[in-house]
This record gives C-alpha cells, structure tokens and sequence, in this order.
C-alpha cells in the first residue's frame, strides 16, 4: 500500500473514531515506564476507538509495545516513512512507530456496548451449593450466603442435621494452603461471634482440586474437603459431561 493512501486511511479512522488494525514494517521507540527500543520488523498495529494502542508480534498474546486509552496520535510523513507518534499525558508515555511499509490497513466502527458475564466465579459455586446443599452433604441446610465476618464474607455459612454450624470456604481453582488458614479463620471468627464450642463449627473447603500440602494441614485442623467444580467452567472440556447423545 502507498505510504500517503495509508496516512490518509488512518487519519480519516482515527477522526471518526474507527477501531483500525494493519500490517506493517516499523521500528518502536519507547519512552515512559522505561526506555526500549525495537527494531525493524514486521508486526500488527491495532487502534481502538478510545485511541488504546498495541503493537503485537508473531508470537504471543500479549502486545510488545501498548499505549492506554486516550493516547494523543499524530502522523507525519519524514525521510523514508511515516512516523506515527503518539504520547499519553496522564501516564508520562511516549510510542513512536517509525512505518517503513504497508502491507494492509482496515478499519471499522464497531458497534458493541456488551460487558463481559464471567461465570464459574466462587459467587457462582456458592450459589450452587446454596441450591443444591446436598453438595457439601446430605444433611447440610444453608442459613446465608457471603455472611459478613472482619477478616471478609464467608462464602456460605449453615448447619448440619445435628445441629452443628458449618463454613463453607469455596475456591475456582486447587486450593492450596492459604485456602485452609482462610477456612481456618472464619472457623475462629464464627465461634467467637457466636460464643460456641470450637467443636461445634464445621470447616469444609469446596474446590476442585487440594494441593497434597493443603490437605494434610486440612485434616490436621479436623476440617473436610469435597472436590466441586465450578458450574459449566468445565463444561467444554469435561470429559465426563454427558451429551444428548448418552441418554
């Protein structure tokens, strides 16, 4: 592509605040965080509406070089390319792209105003077992989720068929040893709050998976553990998921 149909595409975009993407040959100086150089090769140049600006490489899912939302952009045409030189005052950063070639530019005004739902989050496996308390075991009854300790919110907090309270600590990933002293504190917590008998308060830490560590300090402490998977996090993968086609 000519030099000066590219600075004209790219000015027009960056007017009608266009989200644009193109391949190029460039050389990167940096200056902000740090001092870094890069140089001569070819990459990808993504810029988005809100002026946000990655320089990513071949390899990798993380950009090389970024500028954040609200970076100035100016293009000037000097000896031999074009200089796209942006500085972003909030942050102190300065990316210049020295452009030697062009080898394609599109641009677009998207349209998307949707927000990212996460699910498989601990909120969701608590919610989970507050539905399906038979989870934890059969005689659990949840009495409230996320109740309000000092050391932060115990994810669900109920009772057991003999009367005894229970603390359930929920975690997406392997829970580890840090998980167990948590579990451990809100345990401590309730007991003081509720002037109970320590053997009277139920730990039990829900999860996926527990590191060999974390379940020795587990049954040290006399708390339990049961292998929960976070709702539909594993869905895609899990080999064990049944389709239509097993019933």
């Amino acid at each position: 592509m000519e030099l000066k149909v590219f600075s004209e595409k790219l000015v027009n975009a960056l007017k009608s605040n266009q989200t644009c993407s193109f391949f190029c040959l460039c050389k990167i100086n940096y200056s902000g965080r740090a001092e870094a150089e890069l140089d001569e090769g070819e990459r990808l140049i993504v810029i988005k509406s809100d002026n946000t600006l990655l320089v990513h490489q071949d390899l990798g899912s993380n950009p090389v070089n970024y500028m954040k939302a609200d970076t100035k952009i100016d293009v000037l045409f000097v000896k031999g390319g074009i200089l796209i030189q942006t500085h972003n005052q909030k942050y102190k950063d300065y990316l210049d792209i020295f452009v030697k070639d062009v080898f394609n530019f599109d641009s677009r005004k998207l349209e998307d105003g949707k927000k990212l739902v996460l699910v498989g989050t601990e909120k969701d496996m608590s919610d989970m077992i507050r539905d399906n308390p038979s989870i934890i075991f059969d005689d659990f009854r949840p009495l409230s989720r996320e109740e309000h300790t000092r050391y932060g919110f115990i994810d669900v907090f109920g009772h057991d068929g003999e009367g005894n309270f229970v603390v359930v600590e929920c975690k997406r990933y392997v829970a580890g040893l840090s998980a167990v002293q948590q579990l451990r504190r809100y345990v401590e917590k309730m007991v003081e709050l509720r002037g109970l008998d320590i053997g009277s308060v139920k730990g039990v830490l829900a999860a996926p998976s527990i590191t060999a560590s974390a379940e020795v300090m587990l049954k040290d402490w006399g708390f339990d553990f049961v292998s929960v998977n976070p709702p539909r996090r594993l869905e895609k993968f899990n080999k064990n998921q049944k389709s239509l086609g097993d019933y």
